[in-house]
């Protein structure tokens, strides 16, 4: 997961922990992939307006190497559903997009999706 703030990041990490889920975080776009790099996620949760490499370039930095690995967008900057569509498709090859604030049952259930579980 790279969230930027600290709250949100532990909300997420907490609610994933408490669902089987285990979580690492990054900070910010760079920290994020050096994680990626390192821990070879099976998802990454990306925030969009993250410090030093925002999420876009964050997603598109991931895809250009040629991984499977799904990413899940959110952002509240990007809140009408056909800007988030519009923004997803425009090359952030993003695998889903949430947009903040979003219902914690709603995030399992993407995860899952993305994730291939019932």
């Amino acid at each position: 997961m790279v969230e930027d703030d600290p709250v949100n990041q532990m909300i997420l990490m907490d609610f994933l922990a408490a669902n089987g889920y285990q979580t690492i975080a990054a900070s910010s776009g760079p920290e994020g992939i050096e994680q990626f790099d390192k821990t070879a996620p099976d998802l990454c949760l990306v925030d969009v307006q993250l410090p030093r490499k925002n999420g876009f370039e964050l997603v598109r930095e991931i895809k250009s190497r040629e991984t499977a690995v799904p990413v899940l967008l959110m952002s509240a900057v990007y809140a009408e559903p056909d800007q988030s569509t519009r923004t997803v498709q425009l090359g952030a090859l993003a695998d889903g997009y949430l947009t903040k604030p979003f219902d914690l049952v709603h995030l399992l259930a993407q995860v899952r999706k993305l994730l291939g579980e019932a």
